[in-house]
């Protein structure tokens, strides 16, 4: 009797829970770049560890999320997002700085400029613990938590990325944070920002096996960013909208806009 009785408590416990989540979507225009740089040390001070220079692109991302409270304030947020990343790698820049130490007299001006184009898509899944301030209509949301994602196609140049053969790794691992608006009826709009953790090239001892300074064109023959070794770290951030359904909960009060929706 006593074992029947804990576990229909612990199914009600369940099951309340459960019908206080909520399920919803969410996309996003996308900024992101690489932080990328490489140690040089050991070929003399004078080398010290280049920035490799990256412009930001302009991507997106999109997907599922669900919010499952704790608390009138705390909730788990976590997505499930299509995610495109990268950045404009400036390999000419990086390679004819180096060309200039190796030999000062080498011309360069005709790689300077080129660029590495590179798009690396990903399916990622960020969790969140959020924190609500009433305010106004709504609530004021800060969140932060860790981000996994798993690289799902990618190119370079328009050349499709082949993680088998490529120095990129497919896992990536970070942190991410937000601060947003969220209304009563489950429409929001926030600020993140992610922060990966993982250096996406699989090698990370320095291979400038590639660059001949008697032969700068040469020098570029290898345009896949990760093939110079180092780190390779990804950044992104964005305007996020999303919409959140009425857990069951709600739908079984008949409406939206009932504030002790958030307690």
């Amino acid at each position: 009797m006593k074992k029947s009785l804990l576990t229909a408590t612990l199914l009600l416990i369940v099951a309340n829970g459960f019908a206080q989540v909520r399920y919803g979507i969410t996309g996003s225009g996308q900024g992101s770049t690489i932080s990328a740089s490489v140690d040089l040390t050991n070929l003399g001070p004078a080398f010290g560890v280049p920035i490799i220079p990256v412009n930001a692109r302009t991507g997106f991302r999109a997907g599922l999320m669900a919010d499952f409270p704790l608390s009138g304030r705390f909730s788990i947020r976590p997505q499930l997002l299509y995610s495109a990343k990268g950045g404009d790698v400036q390999t000419g820049a990086f390679v004819a700085g180096l060309l200039q130490k190796f030999s000062p007299n080498t011309p360069t001006t005709t790689i300077a400029g080129i660029e590495s184009k590179a798009i690396i898509n990903y399916m990622e899944l960020p969790v969140q613990l959020l924190y609500g301030i009433f305010a106004g209509p709504g609530r004021l949301l800060v969140g932060a938590g860790p981000y996994a994602a798993v690289a799902v196609g990618g190119s370079i140049n328009g050349k499709a990325i082949d993680f088998n053969t490529s120095n990129f790794r497919k896992l990536d691992l970070g942190i991410t944070a937000s601060v947003g608006y969220e209304l009563t009826m489950g429409l929001s709009l926030s600020a993140y920002y992610t922060h990966g953790l993982t250096n996406i090239s699989k090698n990370s001892t320095p291979n400038l096996g590639g660059i001949n300074p008697l032969d700068p064109a040469a020098s570029l023959a290898a345009l896949d960013p990760s093939a110079f070794g180092g780190t390779l770290h990804n950044r992104s951030y964005g305007i996020s909208v999303g919409y959140l359904l009425p857990s069951q909960r709600q739908m079984g009060k008949g409406t939206l806009f009932l504030r002790s929706n958030f307690q």
